[in-house]
């Protein structure tokens, strides 16, 4: 497995090559990733000049497209905007051209960016559910997801859980605080289904997206909403902050 570690993401051809593998089709998960050797794409091939410039920031630190990966800190940190303050929604958060008739942030970045350095930070994909809506619960390893911006009528910077931004409609009250989970996309027909869709973190359940909800309300598009109490104004700028955590939560259950 790549991961960063030490002086590992260092070592640049190995990044490389897992870009290029998956740009091309290769399966996100890391074990394929590393199994088939990335294919040198054709003159006509538009991936060839879609593929991110990787820029050393610092020790452990590296910016793949618009996203920093922080081996030190174990995060992703990535650029986006407010999408949605109120109102039915599917996801969290979704890339430029995504569902975003129902996604309360859209994140600027490639979605297989976002694999990448998931990757990259050591983090394994597990068996993602069937269908969207699958009441199962989507396997993978944890992470946190925080949201960070400055309010625009006091200029304090704000900070807090990617679950606050939802609310449980059901419930009356904001989503509880959870692990996320990163399943990863899939690959079909030789496509990596995230980049064509766009979604990167959803609510309810997906099988293609890259970061799947816990909760067991996951399997039901009733229960979420723009939290209006807290999102600020849509077109608002937001710090997105992907991190590894080994604290998974015990409790798949919020109805």
């Amino acid at each position: 497995m790549i991961c960063i570690d030490g002086s590992v993401l260092g070592r640049w051809l190995p990044v490389v090559a897992l870009i290029a593998a998956l740009a091309l089709g290769v399966t996100g998960s890391p074990a394929s990733a590393q199994d088939q050797a990335p294919q040198s794409p054709s003159d006509e091939d538009p991936v060839k000049d879609e593929r991110p410039p990787i820029e050393r920031i610092d020790d452990n630190v590296y910016k793949i497209g618009n996203l920093v990966v922080d081996g030190n800190k174990r995060e992703v940190v990535m650029p986006g905007w407010i999408n949605m303050s109120e109102g039915v929604v599917e996801l969290l958060a979704c890339a430029p051209g995504g569902k975003t008739h129902e996604s309360v942030v859209v994140v600027d970045v490639e979605p297989f960016h976002l694999q990448i350095a998931l990757l990259l930070l050591g983090l394994e994909g597990g068996e993602s559910i069937s269908f969207q809506g699958d009441p199962a619960t989507p396997e993978g390893d944890p992470v946190e997801i925080v949201i960070e911006w400055t309010d625009p009528k006091s200029g304090e910077m704000k900070s807090v859980r990617g679950e606050d931004f939802i609310y449980n409609v059901k419930a009356d009250r904001p989503m509880i605080h959870t692990h996320w989970v990163f399943t990863g996309s899939r690959i079909v027909d030789g496509v990596f289904v995230a980049q064509m869709e766009k979604s990167l973190v959803t609510t309810y359940h997906d099988p293609y997206t890259i970061i799947d909800n816990p909760l067991q309300t996951g399997g039901d598009d009733t229960y979420y909403e723009a939290n209006r109490f807290l999102v600020p104004p849509v077109g608002t700028k937001v710090t997105f902050l992907v991190r590894a955590t080994e604290n998974a939560s015990d409790s798949t259950d919020e109805k």
